[in-house]
């Protein structure tokens, strides 16, 4: 018996002294104070980007009418964010339900311009002139973001990141022709 207990203290020690000196990975990159080329405070990304990690980088694919743009560390996507056009009239929460495994119909704007939750959000933007004119009568641009396995969800953040993301659309070359 006191072989049992002495083996148990010494298996205690050992796990609370090796708990105690592991080491703390700690990001190694900086945070970007754009998404996707859109201007985006850091302080609004950095909740939902790894704590840890070497490098961060973007992937972004552009096409007619929409962007895609992937954000990995270390070469593992955290999350994709991006803006698209849709029929005048679509609804935030259906251009949510084209993302697979997510659902955004539990925090809706009390105007529907957004919704919300830990791992996504969509937003309405407002386009004061779209870079193709007809768009203005026949289309919506939505922002979305969408948080994969690897980022770090957070509703409260979510709400206001996607907020900002689609403000930033509003002022880009997309929505305002100089």
């Amino acid at each position: 018996m006191k072989y049992a207990k002495a083996t148990a203290t010494l298996a205690l020690v050992l796990l609370v002294s090796g708990c105690s000196q592991a080491k703390e990975e700690k990001r190694a990159f900086d945070i970007p104070d754009s998404l996707c080329g859109t201007p985006v405070s850091a302080e609004l990304l950095s909740p939902v980007l790894p704590a840890s990690g070497e490098k961060i980088a973007e992937e972004r694919k552009p096409g007619h009418g929409y962007l895609d743009c992937t954000v990995s560390v270390d070469g593992t996507s955290v999350l994709t964010a991006g803006w698209s056009w849709w029929k005048k009239g679509t609804r935030t929460v259906n251009v949510a339900g084209s993302q697979w495994g997510v659902k955004l119909d539990e925090h809706v704007s009390e105007d529907g311009t957004y919704t919300y939750a830990d791992k996504g959000g969509v937003s309405r933007v407002t386009c004061p002139d779209p870079s193709v004119p007809i768009r203005k009568t026949e289309g919506e641009l939505f922002a979305q973001i969408f948080i994969s396995n690897n980022g770090r969800p957070d509703e409260a953040v979510m709400e206001k990141l996607i907020r900002a993301y689609a403000k930033g659309v509003s002022e880009s070359p997309e929505c305002v022709q100089k």
